[in-house]
């Protein structure tokens, strides 16, 4: 018999071969800028026609602001006061916030955005009082500003609720009850004009924790502290915050808290997922000495997990701080200060297949992370990047010290060339216009592994990826024929689309033009289940506001309408990686529908790829030699092919 001479032939497995141990080194001293958090600087404005900023023409002090406090958000404070009864801002005045926003973001710094009305008391003669505007002027100029505040959400961290009373504090009023500290009809009315106007992802803080709770009771909803499965909804609960303009100034703040032994523990619960932040008023050095000393300031921050404060306001209390070192410690752990503790990683993975990934993560800053906010894990070799998504909401790395283990599976998309990678951590902005800005990235707090030109945290570690197991005999698609899973589904191989479906940029199926909700469009491809299994199901296209999509899977023949039965049902957003399980699906020939679930947005779906979860059971490795001949993994057996014949490992012919 003829001998066939055998190379090694190395197999491919569905998670890394090794894994490697990093250990980080904490930086507990440096002050750096991070987005979201710190010390803030107040700009404010009349605003008129001829003076429509507040930001505009101080980007020097911003400048010094950045390098001196390492300040990454301003609040911005407009008063309205020359339009207390015009309907009608002029365009001016409404382009001058959108001119403000652009300087911030050249700036790489976010807004913290508060209108008012009157600034001081006594506005308009009567005892104690302030001239602001009635509801329905201010209504008015809040719908006028919303494309604004839309247009610029990306650079605006959160909003305050202002409008009423003096500075926008909510106590002098002319107009929503005066030297009032509870809501009434016309303040209710103004938070639900609010809601509906600022951009549903970002926060609005009001001035009291009695304000918040008793709108939540005008809306008949429960008033109790915000819990982890509460949060991060588009609901009035989710979205309220609270601002404390009056920090440390004796146990109430100058009336803050009406019942301090039920406000604050409600406040330290709640600011686990809404902010807090503010200024301190006092101006007495003494009361200074005793109410906000170091030890009592760093406590009542940590407790209250507040995130930013005004660095100039009262100087007496923060010069005291700048003089005892409270002013550092607080420019170090306002908001959050991530640390990396150790690092797990796979060292080698083919390519389609899943690596393991476990982080420790301390958070020590005094508060999480509010806004959304995605993790990924970078590959780079040289100009390639790939970003994987982590499912860990970083909003959930707990403040104080806590220490949060991020231990997860990620797949190696097949795209990915075969090398050598180094790992970074990322975590950029949520906005598209801002991902790609170093300066908005959240940097970590150890040494040697902040890269400033990507804004991506180095793990130290590598990652070897190499060709994956293919078949030597690949099946071409032949238009009109099953599609063979794992695949990528796409316009080439689509079978069929609901009537109505257009086209975008040619490649692109578009399910939401703007004059529809289209809850019935549906693409339909028919595939050959020939692996039963779980599949990890990721998709390509454009969501202007997030979306998730319906995949079921179909009996052939099936009728379309009604909806024929489904082996199997799973739903996959356009983040990150979607599990679908259709281990108990017999093989076959099936049509695999996408449909859209989301009454809003308007999507365009490119692709779909479904990757088997594990290994093929019949998979192919194989390794041509100068001979001609393959070596072949057949169900975990080494086989060698050569010509048309197949032979084992001792030389024997397989029939």
């Amino acid at each position: 018999m003829k001998r066939i001479s055998l190379v090694l032939c190395t197999i491919w497995m569905t998670t890394a071969l090794f894994a490697g141990t990093v250990n980080y080194t904490a930086d507990n001293n440096t002050i750096f800028a991070n987005p979201e958090r710190g010390f803030i600087t107040m700009l404010t404005e009349h605003l008129s026609e001829s003076a429509p900023y507040a930001v505009v023409g101080e980007e020097s002090t911003l400048d010094q602001k950045k390098k001196n406090e390492k300040m990454s958000i301003v609040l911005v404070h407009y008063y309205l006061t020359n339009f207390k009864t015009t309907a009608k801002l002029p365009d001016a005045v409404l382009n001058g916030f959108d001119a403000d926003m652009q300087v911030l973001r050249d700036k790489g710094m976010k807004a913290i955005v508060r209108f008012s009305y009157a600034k001081g008391t006594y506005g308009s003669g009567k005892s104690e009082s302030a001239a602001d505007a009635s509801l329905d002027i201010v209504k008015q100029h809040l719908a006028q500003y919303k494309p604004h505040w839309d247009a610029n959400a990306d650079v605006i961290f959160v909003f305050q609720a202002g409008i009423v009373g003096a500075w926008g504090e909510w106590y002098y009023s002319d107009n929503f009850g005066n030297q009032t500290s509870h809501m009434n009809d016309a303040r209710c009315a103004l938070i639900d004009t609010l809601l509906k106007t600022v951009p549903s992802d970002r926060g609005i803080q009001i001035r009291t924790p009695l304000f918040k709770t008793e709108y939540l009771e005008y809306l008949g909803v429960s008033k109790s502290a915000l819990t982890a499965s509460e949060a991060y909804q588009n609901t009035a609960k989710a979205r309220l915050g609270h601002h404390n303009d009056a920090f440390l100034y004796h146990a109430d703040n100058m009336g803050t808290y009406q019942d301090t032994a039920k406000q604050k523990p409600y406040i330290a619960q709640e600011t686990l997922y809404v902010p807090v932040g503010g200024e301190t008023d006092i101006e007495d050095p003494t009361q200074a000495a005793e109410e906000a000393s170091y030890d009592a300031t760093i406590a009542e921050m940590s407790r209250m997990h507040w995130t930013f404060i005004q660095s100039g306001f009262s100087e007496v209390v923060t010069d005291m701080w700048r003089a005892n070192g409270t002013f550092d410690e607080l420019n170090r752990r306002m908001g959050y200060r991530f640390q990396l503790v150790k690092g797990t990683f796979s060292e080698q993975v083919a390519q389609g297949n899943k690596i393991s990934l476990n982080l420790q993560i301390r958070n020590n800053g005094f508060a999480p992370l509010y806004n959304e906010r995605h993790a990924y894990l970078v590959l780079k070799n040289g100009t390639k990047t790939y970003s994987l998504p982590i499912a860990s909401d970083p909003r959930s790395w707990l403040p104080n010290g806590v220490l949060t283990t991020v231990n997860e599976q990620i797949m190696i998309p097949s795209t990915v060339p075969a090398g050598t990678y180094q790992l970074y951590l990322h975590l950029p902005d949520a906005y598209p216009t801002l991902a790609s800005d170093p300066r908005y990235a959240v940097r970590f707090a150890n040494t040697g592994v902040w890269d400033e030109e990507t804004g991506m945290n180095a793990l130290n570690a590598s990652l070897e990826v190499t060709a994956r197991s293919v078949d030597p005999d690949p099946e071409p698609y032949t238009p009109g024929e099953p599609v063979l899973l794992p695949a990528t589904l796409n316009k080439a191989n689509v079978n069929a689309y609901s009537d109505n479906m257009t086209w975008y940029n040619n490649d692109f199926f578009d399910f939401g033009p703007e004059d529809a909700q289209n809850l019935d469009r549906w693409a339909e491809w028919k595939v050959e289940l020939r692996y039963p299994g779980n599949y990890i199901v990721s998709v390509n296209g454009s969501y202007p506001n997030g979306h998730q999509w319906q995949l079921s899977l179909l009996e052939s023949g099936a009728e379309v309408y009604p909806l024929p039965a489904t082996w199997e049902q799973g739903e996959v957003t356009e983040t990150g990686n979607a599990s679908w399980n259709l281990t108990s699906v017999s093989k076959g020939t099936y049509t695999l529908r996408v449909q859209n679930i989301m009454d809003w947005s308007r999507p365009k779906l490119k692709s779909i790829t479904l990757n088997y979860d594990g290994e093929v059971p019949t998979a192919v490795v194989y390794t041509p030699d100068t001979k001609q001949t393959k070596k072949v993994l057949i169900n975990q057996t080494i086989y060698i092919r050569q010509d048309d014949k197949c032979y084992t490992p001792d030389g024997k012919e397989v029939k």
